[in-house]
């Protein structure tokens, strides 16, 4: 079994952002002992919760699975970064290619990437930029998440088979944001919020009507993206460290072509 793309790794699909194709392997084969499968399941499933807009539940997700595999190899190295009581992985001396430990060391290596990403998020939600009051900004942000994980994913426009109905609820979403509507992008931002306050309410329609609706949202999410290095988006120390999330590269490709400056910048 294989993806569109010919993808037969499901760590491999993983790296690259086909989410949905290693979970269809992971169920289809046994590649991986089952203490990885299980982690990568979990990787799979946090990832397809960060499409969807749930950033807080892509987060807690993401910190059982570390949990897990710092239990289970106590040496592990792990970030301790202020306000954030969570177990987060840090990438561990790289094996050499082929190894016996390759496997797992590419299982964290994804960790610390989805880990390292919603950090970066997390603080982006909490501050202000580009002149932008904190709900455009966390709503333009909502948006570039959108077009990297939703508009130039593939799958998203393929027929679905999910594995469970907790991913069937997450596929209703990633349609709806595919789908351009209102509520689901106002739920992804006020959810993205929470992650850096979680005490904070819910987005309401007066911002987004402030911010020209979906086309001047968008005009201002692919302006930012432009601006952006080269994805992955995480802490300097993991630059060149960790792999590229295909539709990100893409996004970030597309934003900074001179054809689209000022495409989505007409009335929502």
């Amino acid at each position: 079994m294989s993806s569109a793309t010919g993808v037969t790794d499901p760590i491999l699909a993983l790296e690259i952002g086909e989410w949905r194709t290693a979970q269809r392997l992971l169920r289809a084969d046994r590649r991986y002992d089952a203490m990885l499968g299980a982690e990568l399941r979990t990787i799979a499933r946090a990832m397809a919760y960060r499409a969807a807009g749930e950033h807080g539940a892509a987060w807690s997700t993401l910190v059982v699975t570390a949990a897990n595999l710092r239990r289970r190899f106590p040496k592990l190295p792990v970030l301790r970064p202020n306000g954030i009581d969570a177990i987060q992985l840090a990438l561990p001396p790289e094996p050499e290619p082929g190894s016996a430990g390759r496997p797992l060391y590419e299982t964290i290596r994804l960790i610390c990437r989805e880990q390292g990403e919603l950090r970066l998020l997390r603080r982006q939600a909490g501050e202000s930029g580009g002149g932008l009051t904190e709900d455009r900004r966390i709503l333009v942000l909502a948006f570039i998440e959108a077009v990297c994980w939703v508009e130039l994913d593939l799958d998203t426009w393929a027929p679905k088979n999910p594995p469970d109905d907790e991913i069937a609820v997450q596929e209703t979403r990633i349609a709806e944001l595919a789908d351009r509507r209102r509520d689901a992008f106002l739920r992804s931002a006020s959810n993205l919020r929470r992650l850096a306050r979680p005490t904070a309410g819910d987005m309401t329609k007066s911002v987004w009507d402030r911010a020209d609706q979906y086309c001047g949202l968008r005009y201002l999410a692919l302006s930012e993206l432009a601006g952006r290095p080269q994805p992955p988006w995480s802490e300097p120390a993991l630059l060149g460290r960790l792999p590229v999330r295909t539709w990100a590269q893409n996004a970030w490709q597309m934003a900074r072509r001179p054809q689209f400056d000022g495409l989505y910048g007409t009335t929502g």
